[in-house]
């Protein structure tokens, strides 16, 4: 396996001399629309299949041409060069992972829709369904099985010299504070606790099913706004206990879909409540099992088991002050080994499977966590890679099944002409692979708007700040959409959001979108 050797000459400088457009001031979108997509792609699409192989590789140029991307060795892909990451799909991708017993990088394997497979790792067989990811760290030793379908591989060498992955010690004011913010939000739901919104668009339906779920005895009032079920049984249980006092089928329909999603992930979560001791000694450690803060575990003495996910150190401190004598030097001995290894600050929504060297995900209960809806983004950099890291790189799936020409904004309500940065200090990279169907992009070349057509098994590179969004889809349509890097611990720095140049509007740019698709049907 040799990753980053090409077939013939590509140059590091196809890509710094792809974009002449001068910076911006920046104007980020901070709308919580840039990580949701509506409840209906994730309806079930019975496609026939997908491309088995990429036909067409470019990296999208603002100028006049494309560049085509020469094959390297494996038969994938560089489509970002300063961290030497390779793509690779379909039977390229399979045999690779024929080959693969070991992986020398960081790499991310996905299942899309209609591919199935198994990872081996450590004699334990863990079945991959599709629409899931495997993220595998540098060196581990696994092998992955491909039993039907076209998988996706991207192997990243290296990150950037001022890429700072989520959650991990530094100055960074702003990724300090974003994963403070994501602790609190995560130390809700993982907790099982969500807000009456989740209920209905209506504020009289989330009000009336929240009384009606209080007055009945099956939910309780937190804090902050946020309210949990007493207890989390299964669904069927829990609907037969609330069809007998009284509630109908259009209550039990809207209770549903949240009950099953906060159970879940409150199940995923599990993994968020288990840290190491990190110096506690044991007379410390016997008080927070005394005061029924840590479960009184006997089996692993390097570990402890929280209770709960507090949403900062501050309720942390609250709970040692009010239940136990633990203060001064002892009590931030506690609180530093909270906050060493607080995974409240990480998507595990759609875990599936976590160790040591390896994580798998899965659109099954997968929400965006700023606003627990449902999410397009299958893994990113805010999850976890394995229990000792997080990925650099973040993948998200669409699917739709449209006979005619349609707005990718009426499937991902977010979707708007952006650019991603590209400096020294923080640059991004977005790679679009079209399994299957039909897109329509807008981009911007010497000023002007114009759409290109990716067809099924076309693979696109958007070097950073090259004005683009995908304006329609038409067919059995998937896209399978990477950011290298994956950046949602900066928050939305890293989307900014323009309009068309003067003399061009959204209509115009989606009426030549739709004649351009249509071709794609003659």
């Amino acid at each position: 396996m040799k990753l980053g050797s090409v077939s013939s000459n590509f140059s590091i400088q196809n890509f710094s001399n792809i974009s002449k457009l001068q910076d911006k001031k920046q104007n980020f979108n901070c709308s919580s629309e840039y990580l949701t997509v509506p409840k209906e792609f994730r309806s079930y699409i019975n496609f026939r299949g997908n491309a088995p192989q990429v036909t067409k590789a470019t990296i999208v140029s603002t100028g006049d041409d494309d560049i085509v991307i020469p094959k390297t060795e494996n038969g994938g892909y560089i489509v970002e060069p300063e961290t030497q990451t390779e793509f690779i799909y379909g039977n390229d991708a399979k045999k690779f992972l024929d080959d693969t017993n070991k992986f020398e990088y960081d790499t991310q394997v996905t299942f899309p829709i209609k591919a199935k497979g198994s990872l081996i790792i450590d004699g334990k067989e863990i079945k991959i369904k599709e629409n899931s990811t495997i993220l595998l760290n540098k060196g581990t030793e696994a092998q992955v099985k491909v039993e039907s379908g076209y998988p996706q591989i991207l192997m990243t060498k290296k990150e950037y010299p001022w890429y700072c992955k989520h959650g991990n010690n530094n100055e960074n004011v702003d990724l300090k504070n974003k994963f403070n913010e994501l602790i609190y939000l995560n130390s809700h739901s993982y907790n099982g606790e969500f807000r009456p919104k989740l209920f209905g668009k209506a504020e009289h339906e989330n009000n009336y099913l929240a009384a009606k779920l209080r007055d009945n005895g099956f939910i309780k009032d937190t804090k902050d706004g946020f309210i949990k079920f007493e207890h989390y049984p299964t669904w069927s249980y829990q609907k037969e206990q609330l069809s007998k006092k009284g509630f109908n089928d259009w209550d039990l329909n809207a209770i549903e879909p949240v009950y099953e999603q906060v159970r879940q992930t409150k199940l995923d979560a599990k993994v968020t409540l288990r840290t190491k001791t990190h110096g506690i000694s044991q007379s410390t450690l016997q008080k927070l099992k005394d005061a029924d803060i840590v479960f009184n575990n006997k089996k692993h003495t390097e570990n402890m088991f929280w209770k709960k996910n507090y949403e900062s150190e501050w309720e942390l401190r609250d709970l040692l002050n009010q239940k136990t004598d633990i203060r001064d030097e002892e009590q931030e001995s506690v609180v530093n080994a909270w906050k060493f290894e607080n995974k409240a600050g990480y998507d595990v929504t759609g875990l599936k499977f976590i160790n040591d060297d390896v994580a798998v995900y899965s659109f099954e209960d997968k929400v965006n966590n700023w606003n627990q809806e449902k999410s397009c983004w299958l893994t990113n950099s805010t999850a976890l890679s394995s229990l000792k890291g997080t990925p650099s790189l973040g993948t998200s799936i669409v699917q739709a099944n449209r006979k005619d020409p349609t707005p990718m904004s009426a499937l991902r309500k977010g979707e708007h002409l952006h650019t991603h940065p590209g400096t020294k200090e923080k640059s991004q990279t977005e790679i679009y692979m079209i399994t299957s169907g039909s897109a329509a992009l807008t981009v911007v070349r010497n000023g002007k708007p114009q759409i290109k057509v990716l067809r099924e098994g076309e693979l696109a590179v958007i070097p950073p700040k090259t004005p683009h969004c995908v304006n329609s889809v038409m067919g059995e349509y998937e896209q399978v959409v990477s950011q290298i890097p994956s950046c949602f611990q900066y928050g939305f720095g890293f989307k900014e959001n323009m309009d068309l140049p003067c003399g061009y509007s959204e209509e115009q740019m989606t009426e030549e979108a739709k004649k351009e698709l249509l071709k794609t049907q003659d």
